[in-house]
């Protein structure tokens, strides 16, 4: 169960230092001004910065605002560069993935939960089942979690915030590469068994969804990792999720602040660890300084 919420909780966004927390200022090692680091959580209002104001007026006084991902193209240009990842092959559909009985159950709760009135599973059974967990795990949480909106998301506000400034926007990677890791990173039949595990559970989704964002509004990134940390993961999945990530980052992230003062919104759990984007700089030289407030 575990195993199956950490695949949910990527759908939808190591040893760390007792300051572990979300917001981070970056400085020295021949920097002439301060760049930021921000830890998003997909689950997180946008009332989550009014506990952190300093956030607004580092994104103000910035030059740019450096993301995972460049979204201010919008929804469709998004989708279009990730649709070739999202579609099984022909012989592994969700119907050939799952088995008869399970698929008529689990077929009520997703239609119980899916993004659209009427949509049912036959209408994504062409595409990969993460896209199906995607799709669900956001009406889910939509409708089981009152603080949650979909069309509100942090890293979303950061980008078209700078980008409404006339500010530019950096993508640390392309929607295409980040599509591939998702959707093709873990085998097929293991993400079907995922899907039927989340539509059976989806009363321990939410208490486990309710608990991350427990730890994130207290700024416990230590905590929201530990929560997601499970033995049985697929090892390839969490290398090629986190660490080969990160270390893609912390080489990319010197030249793009050399350039101009940055503020650097990725996921929470990109932070913490001494393979995370913190301990990464520090050991480039970078001061990092916690910012509380």
């Amino acid at each position: 169960m575990k195993k199956t919420f950490f695949t949910v909780a990527v759908a939808i966004v190591c040893a760390v230092a007792a300051q572990a927390q979300v917001f981070y200022k970056v400085s020295g090692n021949g920097l002439q001004k301060p760049s930021y680091i921000f830890g998003t959580h997909h689950l997180a209002p946008l009332s989550m910065l009014d506990s952190i104001p300093s956030a607004k007026a580092a994104l103000d006084e910035t030059e740019r605002a450096v993301g995972e991902v460049d979204m201010t193209g919008g929804q469709m240009q998004l989708a279009a560069a990730m649709q070739p990842y999202m579609m099984a092959p022909a012989d592994s559909t969700l119907r050939d993935l799952i088995a008869p009985d399970d698929y008529e159950r689990v077929s009520k709760v997703f239609g119980k939960y899916a993004p659209m009135p009427g949509m049912t599973l036959d209408m994504v059974s062409g595409m990969r089942p993460m896209v199906a967990t995607s799709m669900v795990s956001i009406g889910i949480m939509a409708k089981e979690l009152p603080c949650f909106n979909p069309q509100e998301q942090l890293d979303t506000y950061f980008q078209t915030t700078a980008k409404g400034a006339g500010k530019e926007v950096v993508g640390l990677e392309t929607a295409d590469e980040q599509a591939r890791l998702l959707y093709t990173t873990t085998p097929l039949s293991k993400q079907a068994a995922d899907l039927v595990d989340m539509l059976d559970n989806t009363g321990k989704i939410v208490e486990m969804s309710k608990k991350l964002n427990d730890s994130y509004f207290r700024q416990d990134v230590e905590g929201l990792l530990r929560l997601t940390e499970d033995d049985d993961s697929d090892p390839r999945f969490m290398e090629a999720l986190l660490d080969k990530r990160n270390a893609a980052w912390i080489e990319k992230l010197p030249d793009i602040m050399n350039q101009g003062s940055s503020f650097i919104a990725v996921g929470a759990l990109h932070l913490p660890g001494e393979k995370g984007v913190v301990e990464g700089l520090r050991r480039l030289g970078y001061t990092i300084e916690p910012v509380w407030k």
